[in-house]
């Protein structure tokens, strides 16, 4: 499996290398890494079998902010690779299918428990409620067309999102952000790999 992960961070963020290591040590295959500001107009990454939108310090509902992620919001719209949206990543995918990002007005940091509301592969072996970390002051508005919402939380009411026909996921959580005393979001990233393999030619 060869994973590409699109850096949407600020340059040497070091969020980025954990999540690397991270998608590294879970696939055991190939990882390479692009910046957002790389990607061309029109690019497909036919090599990559899954592809991982990473989170950012930049706040999507500045306007100027989703202009600069127009070549990323492209692919999205035509894509139908395997994708994971982690945090920003997961707000960029929503505004690339038409909804809004809006400001809570604080800042969310910490382990919360977030709830089941449908079942699905992203969530295989988890209880119906689990501890992820959370790190945003940023949510989605609504559910995209085309999507469902899998989860939800007293702090967000859309927590996880799914296509309904394509691969493609967002969380708004961090799953690449998990301990031994709160194992879910390592279980969650296994889980869409997997997912993934299914769709490998």
């Amino acid at each position: 499996m060869r994973t590409l992960i699109i850096d949407n961070y600020l340059p040497n963020s070091p969020q980025l290398e954990h999540l690397y290591d991270i998608v590294k040590d879970i696939t055991v295959h190939t990882v390479e890494v692009k910046e957002y500001s790389a990607i061309s107009s029109g690019e497909d990454f036919k090599l990559f079998d899954a592809i991982v939108l990473s989170g950012s310090q930049h706040k999507l509902a500045e306007s100027e902010i989703f202009e600069a992620y127009a070549s990323e919001v492209e692919f999205l719209r035509r894509t139908k690779k395997p994708v994971l949206g982690i945090c920003f990543g997961h707000q960029l995918i929503s505004m690339a299918f038409g909804e809004s990002v809006i400001s809570t007005g604080k800042m969310l940091k910490g382990y919360y428990m977030i709830r089941k509301i449908r079942d699905d592969e992203l969530f295989g072996g988890l209880s119906e409620k689990f501890l992820v970390m959370e790190s945003h002051e940023e949510i989605i508005q609504n559910v995209p067309y085309n999507f469902v919402n899998l989860a939800d939380s007293p702090n967000c009411a859309i927590e996880t999102i799914k296509h309904q026909v394509l691969p493609i996921y967002g969380v708004q959580f961090h799953p690449e952000r998990f301990d031994d005393k709160h194992p879910a979001g390592i279980v969650i990233l296994e889980n869409f790999f997997n997912i993934a393999t299914l769709y490998m030619k």
